[in-house]
């Protein structure tokens, strides 16, 4: 298997709640990892990543690191930063405050077994409470709405505020976060939900093609690749020349129902001659007006956002760098596992299980596919080098080149032909994924468990057993199995 420096690293962060927590502890490892790895291949001049992306709790870490890694000029002490922050924002719970709380429970437990144990209690009443009060650092309850539709009033909607956790971040990342290639900073992509259009929305650090910083989607766009549009523009266009804001931040962590709706200012292009066919007077008929609209948790949607990394790592080195893709590599920190060794029997049990199915990694096939391209693409240059030793006309070749494929482009939607199949294509040669696994004492509401004994534990674990996990992986990779 050949072996190059000449490749990116990307970093994807999970969303999950407190479980980011995890994310810190796996990033500490990671680091120690490959720090040690770039000064034996001789990249200790490169980023230690150069694409840090992060959906929900994710995209916190991620800016967490990034604002520091762009302010220090280093990578070292960036995970104690990490580290650093969660301990800011872990909180002692009321059930770790009460005297005897674990001796009282083991004795029941000990009684009938079917109890949870202490530690499972200890969870389970503690996130109780952090969802009626609120934890100081990251949310707390903000408002009541009553049902006005069918007039019932178990029907209430509570709602919380996250302007804590925007203070807690304004602590630890400056923001606006705007970085660049050329200053050999990290490029940091956050992924968030437009709720009405159904679509994932990256914001990205780095420059577009035209030298602003924009998130550009919907309608209009090439992708959708309309002749009567001819791709002059997409319909929603969020510009943040100065970087990225933290509000950007929390849309993406604007979990469904438990949060109210982000709201970020939109430039919206609508074209109201559709059917004309003369493109001047369709031209005067597209004007661009600005409202707000509304988003949510990109976890919804893209809680893994491998995909989003990848096709925005194409997206700048075709059109802004206009040069080669480099080879793509991905470390995955994965909060939620898709492996659960023992069925549920209870309700809390299930419930939990339903979380995690529902937000676990589902970029395993992106992956599988992202290696598979890699592998043709490899193929057919070489096909095409073995055809041109053999001395096989350049016209036969290319005429094979110039045939449509059936392939449409994922930048342009346009049709293709066989030589854009190999041509800037991003390649893909691993992915290093550290999973999480659930403990015995795992409760359904986890993702809400602040406390300061379960966010330790979780940092401790992340490095753990992304260290061991990560070890293994790379052992295997390296010894070409």
């Amino acid at each position: 298997m050949k072996r190059t420096n000449d490749f990116q690293r990307a970093l994807i962060f999970q969303g999950g709640g407190s479980l980011g927590a995890y994310e810190a502890g796996a990033y500490k490892a990671f680091y120690e990892l490959l720090s040690e790895r770039d000064k034996k291949i001789g990249r200790e001049d490169k980023p230690l990543f150069d694409i840090v992306a992060g959906t929900s709790i994710g995209a916190m870490n991620a800016s967490v690191l990034v604002s520091y890694v762009k302010e220090a000029k280093t990578w070292k002490g960036s995970a104690e930063r990490l580290i650093e922050f969660w301990e800011y924002i872990a909180t002692e719970s009321d059930v770790d405050k009460m005297p005897g709380f674990t001796e009282w429970w083991n004795y029941w437990h000990y009684l009938n077994n079917n109890v949870a144990t202490s530690e499972s209690a200890r969870r389970y009443f503690g996130t109780k409470r952090f969802i009626l009060q609120g934890v100081p650092n990251v949310f707390n309850p903000s408002r009541t709405l009553m049902d006005s539709r069918f007039l019932d009033p178990s029907n209430t909607w509570y709602l919380y505020s996250n302007e804590p956790l925007k203070k807690s971040l304004e602590k630890f990342a400056r923001f606006p976060i705007a970085t660049s290639y050329e200053e050999n900073e990290p490029r940091l992509l956050l992924v968030t939900v437009d709720v009405l259009e159904g679509t994932t929305v990256v914001f990205d650090s780095y420059k577009k093609e035209d030298g602003t910083r924009k998130t550009e989607y919907g309608r209009y766009g090439p992708e959708f690749a309309r002749e009567r549009n001819k791709g002059d523009g997409y319909e929603h266009v969020i510009r943040y020349e100065n970087g990225i804001e933290v509000d950007f931040a929390l849309a993406s962590g604007s979990v469904p129902i438990n949060f109210d709706y982000a709201k970020l200012l939109v430039e919206n292009k609508n074209e109201h001659s559709i059917k004309s066919k003369n493109e001047d007077e369709r031209s005067k008929n597209t004007h661009i007006n600005k409202k707000v609209r509304y988003f949510w948790d990109g976890g919804i949607i893209a809680n893994t956002p491998l995909r989003e990394a990848i096709l925005e790592h194409r997206r700048y080195w075709h059109f802004v760098r206009k040069s080669e893709v480099p080879l793509l590599r991905a470390c995955i920190v994965n909060v939620h596992p898709m492996k659960q060794d023992s069925l549920p029997t209870n309700y809390d049990g299930a419930m939990d299980r339903k979380n995690d199915l529902t937000y676990h990694d589902r970029t395993l096939f992106d992956e599988r596919m992202a290696i598979m391209i890699t592998d043709y693409v490899n193929i057919i240059k070489n096909l095409i080098k073995l055809a041109k030793d053999n001395k096989i006309r350049n016209a036969s070749i290319d005429n094979v080149l110039q045939e449509k494929a059936l392939t449409k482009s994922f930048m342009t939607g346009k049709p293709m032909i066989y030589a854009d199949l190999i041509e800037n294509m991003v390649s893909v040669d691993l992915v290093l994924r550290i999973e999480r696994k659930n403990d015995i004492h795992t409760i359904a509401n986890k993702i809400f468990d602040f406390s300061k004994i379960t966010i330790g534990q979780l940092i401790k674990d992340g490095y753990e057993e992304a260290l061991d996990q990560g070890t293994k992986i790379l052992q295997r990779y390296d010894s070409g199995r």
